[in-house]
């Protein structure tokens, strides 16, 4: 049975521990990283943004920072582990908050508007263990994206199609 997210699972991080797993790894929290994660807190669950969509929110809010930094950031996080990073369609990465609670999730994608569902499937989890331990496989992440057309499109389609009956 698929679940969605409740969003008591989003990670919150504070500046404490962000400074702390930065500098373990060497690294220091600028005030451009630290706003970039920031900017994934407040939009909660189930935003998930380019690195132009993060861009474009902070120069809306009055920052400055280039795409590039915003890249590097990105990168930086991901690799911290603060930040998740999928392929919604061929070539155009998109970023979300780690959840909380080490739930595995996945999500389902509008190919028309892009909307995207998260849900929790635990036989798909339970599946894909089993597959890797067949396999001899080990296995490191579970990332299941379903493409398809939702409601309100189809809906809208629909509507379209019967206009020009």
């Amino acid at each position: 049975m698929a679940n969605r997210i409740p969003a008591a699972a989003i990670q919150q991080y504070s500046q404490e521990h962000l400074r702390e797993v930065l500098n373990t790894a060497g690294r220091r929290l600028t005030p451009q990283r630290e706003k970039v994660l920031s900017l994934f807190q407040n939009l909660g669950l189930g935003h998930h943004l380019t690195a132009d969509d993060v861009h474009h929110h902070l120069k809306q809010a009055g920052n400055r920072v280039s795409l590039a930094t915003v890249y590097r950031s990105l990168k930086l996080l991901v690799a911290m582990r603060l930040l998740d990073e999928g392929e919604w369609q061929e070539g155009l990465r998109c970023y979300e908050l780690r959840q909380g609670g080490g739930k595995i999730h996945h999500h389902m994608v509008c190919m028309c508007c892009d909307h995207t569902e998260e849900f929790v499937s635990e036989v798909i989890t339970a599946a894909s263990r089993d597959m890797s331990k067949v396999a001899g496989f080990e296995l490191t992440e579970v990332r299941l994206i379903l493409r398809g057309i939702c409601r309100r499109c189809r809906q809208r389609s629909k509507a379209t199609a019967s206009t020009f009956s």
